[in-house]
């Protein structure tokens, strides 16, 4: 697919920008609900409220659009565990809130869902090439320094490769959920979580002395 984007002069600006992010939301529902080849252009630019050329001034091409559409909502589930990580200091529990909020997030973007569903093979693993993956990568692994720093974590880990391991876990599992039903995967959650809390939490001098 061409990944290039286009934004000529005529397309910049605040208005410009406001055109944009239109198509783009309009591309996540269309895309999200039919699929990338039940869907036109022009579905986009009426759902956008454009005319069928507009998206041209923004997007090379369909394919363009929709790895900017996947890229936006795909972004947007991982954003809102980048929040979760950063935002409950001192709780050593904010691993499984990070689960738990990805699988709720994911429910909100039908693009992100559909793509992690297998839906759209051509482009699964674009997810794993998102700039927000790496966000959520430098969260996780600054968010266990932290906890190293007050004794929640075993202070011998490299926080960096943890995070890309418990990253990869926690994507796996939400493709899972997606993919097989919450109902299915959801009871074996608790047995990720204790994986990871056996990896990762300090060893008291009781469970070493038996």
């Amino acid at each position: 697919m061409n990944k290039r984007t286009t934004d000529p002069v005529g397309a910049r600006g605040e208005k410009g920008r406001h055109t944009r992010q239109n198509i783009l939301d309009a591309a996540i529902e269309r895309f999200g609900r039919d699929g990338f080849r039940a869907t036109s252009l022009a579905d986009i630019a009426r759902d956008a409220g454009v005319g069928g050329s507009v998206s041209y001034a923004y997007f090379a091409s369909k394919e363009a659009l929709f790895l900017a559409a996947l890229d936006e909502d795909a972004a947007a589930v991982i954003r809102e565990g980048v929040i979760t990580v950063l935002e409950t200091p001192g709780n050593d529990s904010w691993r499984e809130t990070l689960i738990f909020s990805l699988i709720e997030a994911v429910e909100n973007h039908p693009l992100a869902k559909r793509v992690l569903a297998g839906l759209e093979p051509k482009v699964t693993d674009r997810v794993m090439e998102l700039p927000a993956l790496a966000d959520l990568h430098v969260a996780v692994a600054d968010r266990l320094r932290s906890d190293q720093q007050i004794g929640l974590v075993r202070a011998d880990i490299d926080p960096d490769t943890i995070a890309r391991g418990g990253v990869t876990i926690f994507l796996a599992l939400l493709m899972s959920i997606v993919q097989f039903g919450a109902d299915i995967v959801a009871p074996r959650g608790p047995d990720v979580l204790t994986l990871l809390d056996a990896a990762i939490d300090p060893v008291s001098p009781s469970d070493t002395t038996g």
